[in-house]
């Protein structure tokens, strides 16, 4: 215009610049972001904060994206944003990286991998030395390692849970109770319950054995298995301190007994030293009852397995002891071992007394009597039933060595003796100027049965010989003769009677009615003989001259009558079953053998064996 020339347009100018203003503007966006990546380069890595490096590389995306259409597409745009995605990439790796799980030897891992070296202390290491890695090119690895370095958190806190447990956890010691004191002044120390030092052992046990079984394993391995090796121990010490402290216990009571001790004097000495040593141990857990440090002492098992041995051997010369005891009065095999000391630890006689039924059927005690020289005798035995039977000279005991297994043996003996002496005079003066329901009021149950049922035994082979000789009426006069027995008794029942005496004439119907049963069934079978097998199989009772006592007879078994006084035991009701029960088992014994009844429960089969 200022030369009146016509104007002229130049395109290439107006592209060449609108390009440069694009590039300056995709430069700006470049120049901005590069700063802010170098400004947040310098950030520590423990002062780091994702979410704010999150807004700030969006925040130049979004800016870059609203460029228009050719600039976004130009080569630079993308080169820069391809950068700024690959900073994006990152973002996530850091989030990663700043888990709590990873440790040095992980950071060691990376370095490795990258190529990069640097110093991870808190005041030194930043986030320019994490860019330096170019953590996008190796973001499976470090998915990987993230992973592994998770699990290793698991077991280091299981580890650290371990230690912290174990640490802390320690003994319950406690006084025992009920122990005598002994010469230092007191009864020692033992373990309370064990119970939940157990039940954690065990649990720590599994976890341990779950932590070496993972593969994640190798940072803590030495940790672990040392800690399986102490628990390890903990279970082998207590399993066997516990089992040394129930003998301590068990013998201390034994051994603290004066009678015990004079009786073994030599034994009492070795389980002194014993009790000194564990004493001494307990003592020691006392002053410091911390678990895993008491059982990881390398003096502990071998102290306490030599202990259990040492009160092996005591328990082995105790158990000699009893055993001995039982040989010489057998009836000591019925009571524990308990309560065999019980007896043997005491002076005085009436220890027995507690015992008496267990070693003697139905005896509940012994009678005695203290004379003026403080000399106990026993006079008489009392049944269950309080029945009384006086034995025929009393018996001292101080008698022999004045120990206890002489005197009861003594006592049996004159037990016997006096059976014997009782039972035969109740035989003689059966019916004998008396009538029979008055003479069974006379003497005690047991030998009115076992008279009545050797002279029915009599009665009825007497009928036979005068049947073969030809009465022939005999065995029914007989059964008339039972039937009237029985009628005598029924009315004598029914009277008033002292509780004992009732019992006494019940126990003598059933046996009665038994006899009138089987006479009646040989009148109706025609059992004319005692070489029939009807009547040989019966359970029959002989009093005979030599020995001077009483045989038992059952078809070809022969038996001597024990003798053994039972006091008032009653008598089950007597059924065709029950003899078929008594002749097997007889026949069984006389063969040498051994028989049961089989049958449902509540029939009777124990009570028939004790009949019998």
């Amino acid at each position: 215009k200022l030369f009146d020339l016509p104007i002229t347009s130049y395109p290439a100018l107006a592209e060449a610049q609108d390009s440069l203003n694009m590039l300056a503007h995709i430069f700006s966006i470049y120049v901005r972001q590069k700063k802010a990546r170098e400004s947040w380069a310098g950030t520590l890595w423990v002062d780091l904060n994702v979410d704010k490096l999150q807004r700030g590389i969006d925040d130049f995306m979004k800016e870059l994206k609203r460029l228009p259409k050719p600039a976004k597409e130009s080569a630079v745009a993308k080169t820069v944003e391809a950068e700024m995605k690959n900073f994006k990439t990152c973002i996530p790796l850091f989030t990663d990286l700043k888990n709590e799980a990873l440790r040095q030897w992980h950071w060691d891992q990376l370095m490795e991998r990258t190529g990069c070296a640097f110093d991870t202390g808190a005041g030194q290491f930043t986030l320019a030395d994490v860019f330096e890695m170019r953590l996008h090119e190796h973001a499976e690895f470090i998915y990987q390692m993230i992973a592994t370095a998770t699990k290793q958190l698991s077991i280091e806190r299981g580890v650290r849970d371990l230690t912290e447990m174990w640490s802390s956890m320690k003994f319950t010691v406690v006084k025992p109770g009920g122990h005598s004191s002994s010469g230092d002044g007191g009864s020692g120390y033992i373990l309370a319950s064990c119970d939940d030092i157990v039940q954690n052992l065990e649990d720590s046990m599994m976890n341990i054995q779950s932590m070496m079984s993972s593969q994640f394993v190798t940072p803590f391995l030495t940790q672990v298995q040392n800690w399986e090796k102490v628990l390890g121990n903990v279970s082998e010490a207590i399993e066997v301190w516990l089992a040394v402290q129930t003998k301590w216990m068990y013998l201390e009571g034994i051994f603290h007994n004066g009678d015990i001790r004079t009786q073994m004097p030599r034994e009492a000495n070795q389980f002194d030293s014993i009790d000194s040593h564990f004493k001494k141990l307990m003592n020691s857990v006392q002053a410091d009852p911390k678990v895993a440090k008491t059982c990881s002492d390398p003096e502990l098992l071998p102290t306490l397995v030599s202990l259990s041995e040492k009160l092996e051997l005591c328990q082995k010369s105790l158990n000699n002891y009893l055993d001995v005891k039982r040989n010489a009065f057998p009836r000591f095999f019925f009571i524990s071992d308990d309560e065999l000391l019980s007896i043997l630890g005491s002076s005085d006689p009436d220890s027995v007394q507690p015992h008496m039924v267990k070693m003697f059927d139905n005896i509940s005690r012994l009678e005695m009597r203290r004379g003026a020289n403080g000399e106990v005798e026993v006079l008489a035995m009392e049944s269950c039933e309080k029945e009384t039977m006086y034995l025929r000279c009393p018996v001292s005991t101080e008698a022999g060595s004045g120990l206890v297994e002489d005197w009861m043996t003594l006592v049996v003996s004159e037990m016997k003796m006096a059976n014997k002496a009782i039972t035969k005079d109740t035989i003689y003066t059966y019916c004998h100027d008396i009538s029979r329901t008055d003479w069974v009021l006379l003497y005690q149950g047991m030998m009115v049965l076992a008279a009545t049922q050797i002279w029915w035994t009599w009665e009825v082979e007497d009928v036979f010989e005068r049947s073969q000789k030809g009465d022939r009426h005999a065995l029914k006069k007989f059964a008339s003769k039972l039937t009237s027995q029985l009628d005598d008794l029924v009315v004598r029942v029914r009277s008033p009677l002292e509780t004992n005496t009732r019992k006494k004439i019940n126990t003598l119907l059933i046996i009665d009615v038994h006899a009138r049963d089987i006479v009646e069934s040989f009148v109706r079978d025609s059992i004319m003989s005692a070489r029939e097998f009807e009547w040989e199989s019966q359970l029959r009772l002989y009093w005979v001259r030599d020995p001077d006592g009483i045989l038992i007879e059952q078809c070809t078994g022969q038996f001597q009558y024990g003798h053994e006084y039972m006091g008032l035991n009653g008598r089950l009701v007597i059924t065709p079953l029950t003899d078929r029960i008594y002749l097997t088992l007889t026949q069984a014994l006389h063969m040498h053998l051994g028989g049961a009844p089989a049958g449902p429960a509540g029939t009777g089969k124990t009570e028939t064996t004790k009949d019998l």
